[in-house]
């Protein structure tokens, strides 16, 4: 905003979100594009308002994390749109994206549907090409794969507006190395992102969640003057040994911070893990794609009180500490269960080589992943 030469307030309204060159690598050719080159999801983004169009002071979050943008719908009436805003002097790698959510115009043809499975192995990774159809669709759509890493992908559908639909979880997240590329893949696709979660952990539990509910309390949380609403989950009165949670804001809302004791979630009682998720949606917000190529400072700049987030972190840390606290939690039930039972295997058998021999399957236990059993051997 800027005043002009006869004094009226004057609104600057960016007409299209650019991305930096960060040298990621060439966006790929949309797969399945609208001819016409129109944006996933084109029939209800709304569009930009003419640059220096006077349309009086638009409603801002006082370091809420926002800017706004005003919009123009069907019907031709106005908006405002909410763009999440970086807090520049943070790490831009403070953070880690623990789901993404997308969906971008998509005709699923075979020949389609064969040029995206090999964009999805050239730009996600290899592990993201193991494409298998669901038994039950999800969200409207007609055709779900499970395409590997836990994601998913919708195809097809009469209410969908001929969007795909694409869903990674934390640990499909934790499997790309490479976000530029995901980036690229995302433009090529046009593609808008319609869910973003950025985590940070703090292994030794500070600040803790009794500090979120003190940053709460303080206004920290607050965006523009309204307080938003808060939730305890968990045994707060006593305590369970099975961790809080502290969320502030709302998922309807499309912007929610969550607060919890990570290591008690996982069993270790004594662990002082917190993580702290921001979940965005796309309600009434533009989510840009800046937040995979810098996490850090779009969680840090969501609240005032989030400007303590400034060390980078590592995903191997945050993949190794898990695998160690799953792995000794499963070593304790087998020891409580079976140790005694081991005992007297010990004695019958001889040898430690023999019980084991006689006990091993090949596998690995459901509640350990992988890529626990991966953390704890890297």
């Amino acid at each position: 905003m800027h005043t002009s030469d006869n004094g009226s307030q004057e609104i600057v309204y960016p007409v299209d979100h650019q991305v930096e060159e960060t040298g990621a690598p060439t966006a790929p050719p949309p797969a399945g594009a609208a001819a016409d080159g129109g944006t996933a999801g084109a029939q209800d983004a709304p569009r930009g308002v003419t640059r220096g169009e006077r349309l009086g002071e638009s409603p801002q979050y006082r370091d809420g994390g926002e800017r706004f943008e005003l919009r123009m719908g069907r019907r031709n009436q106005g908006k405002f749109v909410g763009i999440p805003m970086p807090r520049e002097d943070s790490s831009a790698q403070a953070a880690l994206t623990d789901w993404l959510n997308v969906t971008f115009l998509f005709d699923p043809t075979p020949d389609n549907m064969s040029r995206l499975h090999h964009q999805f192995i050239d730009h996600l990774g290899p592990m993201f090409g193991q494409w298998i159809q669901r038994k039950i669709s999800k969200n409207g759509y007609k055709q779900c794969f499970d395409i590997g890493a836990d994601a998913i992908l919708g195809v097809g559908g009469e209410h969908t507006g001929g969007t795909a639909w694409l869903s990674i979880p934390g640990g499909g997240c934790a499997q790309i190395t490479d976000w530029a590329k995901v980036v690229a893949l995302l433009t090529g696709l046009h593609a808008r992102i319609t869910r973003w979660d950025g985590a940070v952990d703090v292994f030794d539990g500070r600040p803790s969640i009794n500090d979120a509910v003190a940053f709460y309390q303080a206004g920290g949380f607050n965006a523009g003057g309204d307080q938003p609403g808060y939730r305890q989950i968990g045994s707060w009165l006593e305590e369970d040994g099975k961790g809080r949670t502290f969320e502030v804001g709302a998922r309807d809302s499309g912007k929610l911070m969550r607060i919890y004791e990570k290591g008690k979630q996982l069993g270790a009682l004594d662990n002082p893990w917190v993580r702290w998720e921001l979940e965005l949606h796309n309600t009434d917000r533009e989510i840009p794609l800046d937040v995979l190529l810098e996490p850090g400072r779009y969680v840090a700049g969501a609240y005032p009180c989030m400007g303590w987030v400034q060390d980078d972190v590592s995903r191997i840390e945050t993949i190794r500490k898990a695998g160690e606290i799953s792995y000794e939690q499963l070593c304790h039930q087998l020891r409580v269960a079976y140790g005694r039972m081991i005992n007297v295997m010990l004695k019958v058998e001889g040898s430690a080589d023999k019980v084991v021999e006689k006990l091993r399957r090949d596998g690995v236990p459901g509640r350990l992943r992988l890529s626990d059993i991966e953390g704890v051997l890297i």
